[in-house]
């Protein structure tokens, strides 16, 4: 997870453009942000505000693919981890192939 969580938070700074505009963005202390993206703060001591600010976007599954159980649960967090155009191509994709059953299902 610590792994994950610094790429992910290299890419915000990538996006941001810098630690420096992240900090503004975000309002965390640039050297703080730059302690994280070299491990010199172990991601168990970060506190979860702190962790919200730099990804706002984030979202927290505390029971897991949102309470799913077996492979359902699996699919769910498999497609959660999919950027927006990779749902959109996925969506498309079982719409081609099932075509005539969801068109049965709507008439």
């Amino acid at each position: 997870m610590e792994k994950e969580f610094n790429n992910a938070l290299r890419e915000r700074i990538h996006k941001a453009g810098s630690e420096v505009k992240l900090s503004k963005i975000a309002g965390v202390d640039q050297s703080k942000i730059n302690r994280i993206k070299n491990n010199s703060v172990p991601i168990n001591n970060l506190r979860l505000g702190t962790v919200r600010k730099l990804f706002p976007d984030m979202r927290i599954d505390f029971l897991g693919a949102d309470g799913k159980k077996g492979m359902e649960g699996k699919i769910i967090a498999m497609i959660g981890k999919l950027s927006p155009e990779e749902r959109n191509d996925l969506a498309l994709a079982i719409a081609a192939k099932y075509k005539h059953s969801i068109e049965e299902k709507l008439d």
